[in-house]
């Protein structure tokens, strides 16, 4: 798609000090403005977290704008648009789709007899878990973020708030689409097998003692702080036992809290059972970049068609203050796709399809998907 003429689809942002509905509304008609003549079908609405509280307003406002009561979204701390990124400040950003192309509650789908391809998962931190087992189809989504991780959070679905904190929206099965993780990491070891492990405690890996096994892969310069201070340091778990599963990125990052050299062990923020695959990893900025952009551009060469959309979730650790000023992902969004219109939210935690599972949570990490 070209920076000049209407679009099928289009986005918009408006933002102020203060969280008013009317940057909702404005929102809405600033993407319809970039729009062909049409009857929208729905709309995709973030907005921040200052609107977390009371949404409802803001949610009216945006339908109004729009002439339909399907609008769907939550509330993050920082949104993002092709244009530009929203942070420090109080708005709204929007995507709007004609009829027949937007999105609908999969249960709508289902009970219509309509399988679909792929869903959008938005979820609160309390219910992430849950929203993505209970999807069996591929997933796309975020976690939605406050600045403290501790809410309220706000979800909608067709103009109104859901108590269970998820919603599980489907795109219209014309569109073809290609999915991309950029991670946001590093890894300072090969894969490695877990020997023996105790709940959040990493015991034996490669047949080594966990600190031994660590301490081996550092760099130089880690040596003298790293198990002083590993706060820097993750260590990637693989989704299930398989040796493929993790080396085809399929694996959640754990970081590690603390470390016990008097008895040889590792504490991980999550647990991990023996036998799964590990490598130790560093968060790094150039890392982050050569992978986004390799990532966009296998998305690119596999694309059937022209872009038309692309939605993007960036981890709330990445975006300008991870990329010195810049918000590198976006900015090779936009190189590789240009002129494509972008949505998208800062969460804290990104879901894409795993190896064997249907959504799998990342972090550090930035998921996209390109529409054609």
């Amino acid at each position: 798609m070209s920076d000049s003429g209407p679009g099928k689809i289009a986005t918009g942002i408006s933002y102020g000090a203060l969280a008013k509905a009317e940057h909702a509304h404005n929102a809405v008609d600033r993407a319809l403005s970039k729009m062909a003549p049409c009857t929208v079908g729905s709309v995709l609405l973030f907005l921040t977290t200052g609107y977390a509280q009371n949404p409802q307003n803001a949610i009216r406002e945006a339908a109004k704008a729009a002439g339909t009561p399907q609008v769907f979204g939550c509330c993050a701390v920082s949104l993002l648009t092709e244009e530009d990124w929203l942070l420090d400040a109080e708005g709204a950003v929007a995507m709007v789709f004609p009829q027949g192309l937007g999105l609908q509650p999969q249960k709508v789908l289902q009970h219509q007899g309509i399988n679909s391809k792929l869903s959008l998962t938005l979820t609160s931190p309390n219910a992430a878990t849950i929203a993505v087992n209970a999807c069996a189809i591929p997933q796309i989504g975020a976690i939605s973020s406050d600045h403290f991780g501790h809410g309220p959070f706000s979800v909608w679905q067709s103009g109104r708030i859901i108590e269970n904190e998820y919603v599980h929206l489907a795109f219209s099965n014309d569109w073809n689409y290609q999915i991309g993780v950029g991670q946001g990491i590093t890894s300072l070891s090969p894969v490695m097998q877990v020997n023996r492990s105790q709940g959040h405690m990493l015991l034996e890996v490669d047949q080594m003692p966990a600190t031994d096994n660590l301490l081996s892969h550092l760099p130089q310069n880690l040596h003298a702080v790293g198990l002083k201070q590993p706060y820097n340091l993750l260590c990637a778990v693989s989704e299930n036992n398989s040796l493929e599963s993790i080396e085809l990125g399929h694996y959640k990052l754990q970081h590690i809290v603390s470390t016990d050299e008097n008895r040889a062990r590792i504490h991980l923020s999550g647990s991990v059972k023996a036998g799964r695959h590990i490598f130790w990893a560093l968060r790094d900025e150039q890392h982050a970049q050569r992978m986004m952009r390799e990532s966009l551009l296998t998305a690119s060469n596999k694309m059937t068609g022209s872009p038309v959309f692309g939605l993007m979730f960036p981890n709330i650790g990445r975006g300008a203050e991870f990329f010195n000023g810049r918000d590198r992902d976006i900015e090779l969004f936009q190189e590789i796709f240009p002129g494509t219109p972008l949505l998208g939210f800062y969460g804290n935690g990104e879901i894409a399809p795993g190896h064997k599972l249907s959504g799998l949570i990342h972090h550090y990490s930035t998921v996209f998907a390109v529409f054609a």
